[in-house]
């Protein structure tokens, strides 16, 4: 990859304590330009034309697509599932005033109505690449760290926006991505559906059909998927990027699409902070604190908790119900912050895990709180959660929030720790050392254990890893297959770190801090869905359709047979060393034999 440098105005980027930016609607961001080397193949092409292309692809924006424009690709789907087709626009000329659009899916007599279909053109952001050695999703700083100028970067196609473009520039390609979502009671059959683009320089549009093959199955609801699924949410960072105050109506207005979408992917967790920065500089907005701690004159303590309840139930009515996982009793910085009347500003108290500088500070406010949940019916589904601390700190901090209330429960995302393994209802382990943990213990079967017990374990994935990941250069077949990892492994789910920790114009560059392009977030403003989240959506459901056939087929194991070897191919080391494609596809193919 060739190096490329930015214009600063885009990289000027703060690292610490982000104010509101002005809001500019997408239109007017105009794409970042890379040099390129021009490909002779737009010498063939005469006309602006219209084909599809495959899931697995980025599409390169400067060279004429390989496509077969006879192909009328068919998808096999359940009725309440999601499948997904991307077809690219290339064009020799400049063309204005393009469109797409999508039509009513028909089997007969029956119909799947275009408002169950979601479709735009992708749009190019930057994007970079792998760390050292290829295989890390970081930067070291003794390997450039934060200097962008020093990492390799690349133009790809990740926001899926909106069905038109005022223009499209000669001698490139635009992919378009179209999502069906199959009504639970669509009859089956094979429904025929077509796609077209339009643009001012055609005398008519170009039409490409497709087929979708409903099945007599039926996927759940998102809400009742069991997949246990927890992305991180960050409220701060939609307020800042559109420029609202936090937690006013307008700020709850702007985040709903957002939760919307998190909910229909089966999310289950509500991301809540019970202290002011709880991880530092690793996203452009510090977390602040949903519960505010004032201490009086008199030196009593008082608890707010009007934002932390006004989010709670936000999320509810968005659909996302069942837990809340409250950071942090171990934060990054061991710090807690406070208002104090006397002197009318923010104090703050330094401590170390489990001193009496925060046991004097732990133990009220965890009383309190507990009080707090027990009164709204939430305690049941509160967990104190901790990211990435290690068994001496989680002895301690466990000890002091049970000597506060016995009844708190625990989530930690981390390493294996056995010592502390059995207090935490929900667990989840580090992919890239989980490999190691499932070597060195019968990861499955305490897996089975913990779920008899009522509690997650489950995997997560961020910078540590190069493959499998979701950054915005990541093969997109590497988001759909983290599902099938976790049946592979008998995890209940997976966490991911970052929703939509936004740095200063995601729009325009995907690039962040020291972390690989797109590890701080898998959607975009205004509620744009991501080619790589819709791959990852889609993984979830696979993940889904076997748990429903490994139930119907209980007392048949032998009719799973094929599926099962597929599935047993999705291990660490085979998905750490990438080219999952060729995995993913046998396995897709088996399963739609169901």
């Amino acid at each position: 990859m060739k190096k490329f440098y930015v214009c600063a105005a885009l990289l000027c980027i703060a690292f610490a304590g982000a104010s509101a930016q002005n809001f500019t609607p997408v239109e007017e961001l105009p794409e970042a330009q890379f040099p390129f080397t021009p490909d002779p193949a737009w010498a063939a092409v005469k006309a602006p034309a219209f084909g599809w292309g495959t899931l697995d692809e980025r599409y390169d924006k400067y060279r004429v697509p390989v496509l077969n424009l006879n192909r009328v690709p068919r998808e096999q789907a359940w009725r309440g599932e999601r499948v997904s087709f991307q077809a690219v626009v290339f064009t020799p000329i400049e063309i204005h005033d393009a469109a797409i659009c999508a039509s009513d899916l028909v089997s007969g007599k029956n119909t799947i109505s275009v408002s169950n279909i979601q479709w735009g053109f992708e749009r190019y952001v930057v994007g970079d690449c792998y760390g050292p050695g290829g295989d890390k999703g970081y930067f070291p700083a003794e390997n450039g760290g934060m200097d962008f100028s020093r990492r390799d970067s690349v133009l790809v196609p990740d926001a899926i926006t909106g069905p038109k473009m005022q223009q499209i520039e000669a001698r490139t390609s635009r992919p378009a991505w179209f999502t069906i979502w199959v009504p639970q009671d669509a009859r089956p059959g094979k429904y025929q559906g077509t796609v077209s683009f339009s643009c001012k320089e055609l005398s008519k549009p170009l039409e490409l059909k497709y087929t979708v093959v409903v099945k007599d199955r039926v996927l759940p609801k998102p809400s009742q998927w069991q997949f246990h699924l927890d992305i991180w949410q960050n409220p701060y960072s939609i307020a800042r990027y559109f420029g609202v105050r936090p937690w006013s109506d307008r700020h709850f207005e702007l985040m709903r699409p957002f939760m919307t979408k998190l909910a229909q992917a089966g999310e289950k967790v509500v991301t809540a902070t019970l202290m002011w920065d709880c991880w530092g500089p690793q996203t452009l907005d510090l977390f602040e604190t949903m519960v505010q701690v004032t201490r009086n004159i008199d030196g009593t303590m008082v608890y707010n908790y009007d934002i932390f309840d006004r989010w709670v139930e936000f999320m509810a009515s968005c659909g996302i119900t069942e837990q809340i996982n409250c950071f942090t009793i171990a934060p990054w910085r061991t710090r807690f912050r406070y208002f104090d009347r006397a002197t009318d500003s923010q104090q703050v108290v330094d401590f170390d895990y489990g001193d009496e500088a925060y046991r004097s500070i732990w133990i009220p406010v965890l009383k309190d709180f507990a009080e707090h949940l027990r009164v709204k019916g939430w305690f049941d589904k509160t967990r104190l959660a901790v990211d990435e601390r290690g068994v001496e700190v989680m002895q301690k901090v466990i000890a002091v929030a049970r000597e506060a209330d016995p009844g708190f429960k625990f989530a930690l995302a981390g390493n294996y720790h056995p010592e502390v393994e059995s207090d935490l209802v929900d667990y989840s382990l580090d992919l890239f050392g989980d490999g190691t943990y499932l070597k060195d213990t019968d990861g499955p079967a305490i897996s089975d254990r913990r779920r008899g017990e009522g509690k997650f374990t489950t995997f997560y994935i961020c910078c540590g890893e190069g493959h499998p990941n979701t950054f915005t250069f990541s093969p997109l077949a590497e988001s759909a297959s983290l599902g099938w990892y976790a049946l592979c492994n008998n995890y209940d789910g997976m966490l991911r770190w970052a929703y939509n920790s936004w740095n200063a114009e995601p729009m325009v560059d995907t690039r962040w801090y020291n972390l690989s392009s797109g590890d701080n977030f898998m959607i975009y403003p205004q509620g744009w869905s991501s080619v790589r989240w819709e791959r990852f959506v889609e993984g979830i459901q696979d993940f889904e359709k076997v748990l429903i056939l490994r139930e119907e087929y209980a007392k048949q194991p032998r009719k799973l047979q094929k599926l099962e070897e597929a599935i047993s191919q999705f291990t660490h080391d085979r998905l750490w060393g990438g080219n999952v494609e060729p995995l993913m596809q046998k396995a897709q193919m088996i399963l739609d034999t169901f």
